[in-house]
């Protein structure tokens, strides 16, 4: 494992902080789009969040028979003004990302605990049913065809000693739970293809979360989210290697 620290040029292609909520009965997304009307914080609206259902039904002899594809608009996609953050407010939670580059983790909550207030007191959400935080790595790692991944990346997956030992692209995928927190983590590690020239885009994607039952304006949010950048950052450099994270000082 690589030591935990600061890296002021991580790789960070994407940085967000996710929350689900239960709404109040009746809501729509009329209802939410008035709420929106005054953009008096900041931000202004890019569009609509659209979320598509496919529908099949099938003969009494057990053959498809009719597909439908339906829409319907569950929230609305925001901008700041200065474009360096993304929000959607949904009908079922908010997300705030963090465009490129990435500052650091108190400007993200800091800018997520104001737009979330704003989201609270316009939409009222009875309770929130999962936390998250996600951070998307482009490790673009100076590795040709057979170079051993491992001296980049810790527990990487070896292949049999008797199969072809250069690797062209792969795929990893973990969900690992924090027993004592009763938290979980989603952990990716992925390469479509190593290039023929330039630095390989190995994908390290590490998304976690918790799913509680919580009032939207007590603290305990922010702690939970405190708890989870630890899992986060301990994926982080548990999946690296010292001359790995050194790429990024």
């Amino acid at each position: 494992m690589a030591i935990l620290r600061h890296l002021p040029n991580a790789p960070i292609t994407e940085a967000l902080i996710d929350i689900h909520v239960e709404h109040r009965v009746g809501l729509s997304f009329a209802q939410l789009q008035g709420a929106f009307d005054n953009l008096d914080f900041g931000y202004y609206v890019k569009g609509p969040i659209a979320e598509r259902t496919l529908g099949l039904k099938v003969s009494l002899d057990g053959q498809p028979h009719h597909a439908t594809m339906e829409a319907s608009q569950i929230g609305l996609r925001l901008h700041s003004s200065d474009e360096k953050y993304v929000a959607q407010c949904r009908l079922g939670g908010f997300t705030l990302s963090r465009l490129p580059p990435y500052l650091d983790w108190q400007a993200l909550v800091q800018e997520t605990r104001r737009v979330w207030a704003v989201y609270c007191e316009r939409l009222a959400p009875i309770h929130v049913t999962r936390v998250a935080t996600r951070f998307i790595n482009n490790l673009r790692l100076p590795l040709g065809r057979g170079v051993e991944f491992q001296a980049y990346l810790q527990k990487f997956a070896d292949v049999p000693e008797e199969a072809p030992q250069a690797l062209a692209s792969f795929f990893q995928s973990f969900q690992l739970v924090d027993i004592p927190s009763d938290s979980f983590v989603n952990l990716t590690l992925a390469l479509e293809s190593v290039p023929q020239a330039g630095p390989a885009p190995v994908i390290l994607d590490i998304d976690a979360f918790a799913k509680r039952s919580l009032n939207p304006r007590n603290d305990e949010l922010w702690d939970i989210l405190e708890h989870l950048r630890v899992l986060k950052n301990q994926c982080f450099f548990g999946s690296l290697t010292e001359q790995a994270v050194e790429l990024y000082e």
